[in-house]
């Protein structure tokens, strides 16, 4: 038997006996058992997670013997979170370098899960799972949506990635997915990928943001949007800006928003909780830190104990971590109010000085009327923004004449702006949608 004759004939068996495992139901029990803890007590858990976790790394990794053994640290330093400081600070140049020396010897020469980033900031980089880690993300997440109503074995409809041989959607009873092609939602299309949805039944939508965004415009465009009626939208892989939170909830206003910050390291993860759109951390899935000079978070995943990264800076910036709990949520912690954008995107003032993509962020804020934004620099003097909009000029207009002046306070008066609004702006081959590209010199650099 083929494993996906197989993979169908299990598809029609009860979710919880067939997709997940034992790893999975301990670790969501255990995200559940946080919420009637105390922040004490799910700090002191942490700490022991966060002490063998570091204790595993040295003893049976090649790197973090040898980088321990060079900066002077030793498990045994580890008594207290004041000591966590100590513990050298990692980044992605590491993993490109060292990737296969972070693999636990345990796990060596065994078949593992490599998990590619998007190189969305440069070179891809190759991680190592198994199905063990992969159930405990799973269950991490199942909790972090359950706060939307979604239980584990619900089909979701996801905006999220491409799909070969030019397929529009692909029907995967087996995960109970259906998976929509990103990079195929045109006009033309729009109805069959309403009546696929209709069809399943699913009434969760889950993907990129942009991708959500347009197929919402195409939707009304078309007038189909009353014939999807999602319980819930959940947002993830890039970054939300507000003018996307307000179309998608104009158009499936009965559906609850959520968003989720993670990453394919696994070092972070957090999510909204209340209108504030704050995220707020899962404390016992990772310990998180942040970088005082450039905003930037440093993570310690807690659940991938087959390629630990340990305080592993991300190129992410974020608005200041609140540590303290906010009262209604003592066992989500730490909390930052907004995600900013990545460290590592870069754009320029006339006069070559260098300004990271959080600072774009801030001045796309409070803008309503458009599905997406892109910002290209072609010249050191010279950006131009495009806006996918299907409203009349006069209603887009002033939301572009407000985002210019908070990008010219950020430029300069120097720096010239031209902008266009058209009915669709072209994602990358996977989908995804970058706000920023830098065309500056001879080459073209796509951030």
């Amino acid at each position: 038997m083929t494993r996906e004759v197989a993979k169908r004939i299990l598809s029609y068996l009860p979710y919880r006996y067939v997709n997940v495992g034992r790893e999975f139901h301990l670790w969501l029990y255990k995200f559940e058992q946080t919420m009637q803890m105390s922040p004490g007590e799910i700090r002191a858990a942490q700490l022991e997670t966060l002490k063998r976790m570091v204790t595993l790394a040295y003893e049976e990794t090649v790197f973090y013997k040898q980088l321990y053994d060079k900066q002077g640290f030793h498990p045994s330093m580890l008594q207290d979170a004041g000591d966590i400081a100590r513990i050298p600070v990692i980044r992605k140049e590491d993993i490109r370098s060292h990737g296969e020396d972070m693999i636990v010897n345990r796990y060596r020469g065994r078949k593992l899960k490599k998990l590619g980033t998007s190189g969305t900031t440069g070179v891809s980089l190759t991680l190592y799972s198994n199905r063990t880690v992969e159930q405990r993300e799973w269950a991490a997440i199942c909790f972090q949506w359950a706060r939307v109503g979604y239980k584990p074995g619900e089909g979701r409809v996801e905006f999220r990635g491409a799909l070969p041989d030019h397929q529009v959607y692909r029907l995967d009873r087996y995960s109970r997915t259906l998976k929509i092609n990103t990079t195929a939602i045109h006009e033309r299309n729009v109805p069959e990928i309403v009546q696929a949805i209709r069809d399943t039944g699913y009434r969760y939508l889950y993907g990129f943001p942009s991708a959500i965004a347009l197929f919402a415009k195409l939707a009304v465009q078309a007038g189909k949007q009353h014939e999807v009626k999602p319980k819930a939208i959940l947002l993830a892989c890039e970054m939300v800006h507000d003018y996307q939170v307000h179309f998608i909830h104009n158009v499936f206003h009965e559906a609850q928003l959520f968003a989720h910050y993670g990453q394919t390291e696994k070092a972070a993860l957090a999510g909204w909780l209340d209108e504030t759109r704050a995220y707020y951390f899962l404390p016992l899935y990772s310990y998180v830190e942040q970088n005082p000079d450039n905003g930037a978070i440093i993570g310690t995943s807690l659940l991938n104990d087959v390629m630990p990264l340990i305080r592993y800076e991300l190129t992410d910036a974020a608005s200041p971590l609140i540590e303290e709990p906010r009262s209604g949520a003592d066992h989500l912690f730490p909390v930052i109010d907004t995600i900013d954008g990545r460290m590592g995107e870069i754009m320029y003032k006339p006069n070559g000085d260098m300004l990271p993509s959080p600072l774009m962020a801030i001045a796309l804020r409070g803008t309503t009327t458009f599905s997406a934004c892109k910002l290209i620099q072609h010249n050191y003097d010279h950006i131009e923004i495009l806006v996918e909009s299907s409203l009349p000029e006069e209603a887009v207009r002033p939301d572009i004449a407000m985002m210019i002046g908070k990008l010219q306070s950020l430029f300069t008066p120097d720096m010239h702006f031209t902008s266009s609004i058209v009915t669709y702006i072209p994602r990358s081959a996977t989908g995804k949608f970058k706000n920023v590209e830098v065309r500056i010199g001879e080459g073209q650099v796509t951030l």
